[in-house]
């Protein structure tokens, strides 16, 4: 079979291995379609090999696909079920997983990387095998191209519904990038009046407008600050929601939240920023982090199933997997355009 290796920075190499057997307990899927995850393109930028991807390994965690074959004791799925799956390979036997925040599992593997000592190839290869208690399966109404999207949407979901304030709020997404314009669509689904969409790019930006912002400003351009005071009376934005790694953007968040707002950071950020303990307390503004998801992939899929939000529009491109050896070089343009890839087989 073909599969599409990461062996470092800058060097991803499309090569034959043999199709993967089914341990006890896994199974083996087909990929129909896989999502290049902005995380995969960070791998890819690295200037240096980082142990959170150890190559070589397989990449993508976002997909979908068929099960091909079972392993001994999976027998919950038959062969032919149309799928996708939770990437998050928690323990199941932690303090963590008890209370339901898998997403918080010391103990936990990921699928497609090295996290937890453990290198899991991903999904972007013709065949993969995954642990059964993984598996998500599709609804009928949801296409593999959408259910490759499950994993991040519900990174998103879970965005836009931390600290909310419920219908009517005022929110600030900082960043265009595909986290931030799927947090976009939910805001708007779940009855925001107003969603503020900053970036440096502007044809990010006209994305967002497409996927229902109600401003959008270039802030190489426009003050933000005024932007957002203007359209909240003068108060301050409910919620900040930051998407993007950029070092400015908590810092500038104080000064766009209102008294009382929160910040929520959901982009992985790997520097140090200083925070005046003030601005919390006598502010009263809260900082929240959103990591990940717990098993939100199946509210959004029922979501997408029954209409509530549609997001087929935000993939720009895809990619057959025999085509796909200079692929990640391309994304990795500056002036790369493009909003949500599918490899697809």
């Amino acid at each position: 079979m073909k599969a599409l290796v990461y062996h470092g920075p800058g060097d991803m190499r499309l090569e034959e291995r043999p199709v993967p057997s089914p341990k006890p307990n896994e199974v083996l899927v087909k990929m129909r379609a896989v999502s290049v995850c902005g995380s995969d393109l960070g791998a890819y930028r690295l200037k240096e090999v980082s142990d959170r991807w150890a190559p070589p390994i397989v990449l993508g965690h976002e997909f979908s696909g068929d099960i091909a074959a079972c392993g001994e004791n999976a027998k919950k799925y038959p062969v032919g079920t149309r799928v996708s799956a939770n990437p998050i390979l928690y323990c199941g036997d932690c303090f963590y997983c008890d209370n339901g925040d898998i997403n918080l599992c010391a103990n936990r593997n990921s699928f497609g990387t090295s996290i937890g000592g453990t290198t899991t190839d991903g999904a972007m290869q013709e065949y993969f095998t995954i642990r059964e208690d993984a598996i998500i399966p599709l609804d009928d109404r949801v296409s593999y191209e959408d259910g490759a999207l499950l994993e991040p949407l519900a990174v998103c979901y879970c965005a836009a519904s931390a600290g909310s304030f419920g219908r009517g709020e005022r929110v600030v997404v900082s960043g265009a990038g595909p986290i931030g314009l799927f947090t976009v669509k939910f805001l708007k689904a779940m009855g925001a009046s107003c969603v503020i969409v900053s970036d440096l790019v502007d044809t990010k930006l006209e994305y967002a407008k497409k996927y229902g912002a109600d401003e959008v400003i270039n802030v190489k351009q426009t003050d933000l600050e005024s932007i957002v005071k203007a359209r909240t009376d003068g108060v301050g934005a409910d919620r900040v929601i930051i998407t993007a790694a950029n070092q400015s953007a908590i810092p500038d968040a104080f000064k766009l939240a209102r008294n009382g707002g929160n910040i929520v950071l959901v982009a992985i950020t790997h520097y140090h920023v200083e925070i005046e303990p003030m601005q919390l307390v006598s502010r009263g503004v809260s900082l929240i982090g959103s990591y990940m998801f717990r098993r939100e992939q199946r509210d959004v899929m029922k979501m997408i199933a029954d209409g509530a939000i549609h997001v087929r529009e935000t993939i720009t491109s895809t990619c057959p997997l025999a085509e796909s050896g200079g692929l990640f070089a391309k994304l990795a343009d500056p002036d790369c355009g493009e909003v949500k890839v599918l490899i697809t087989n």
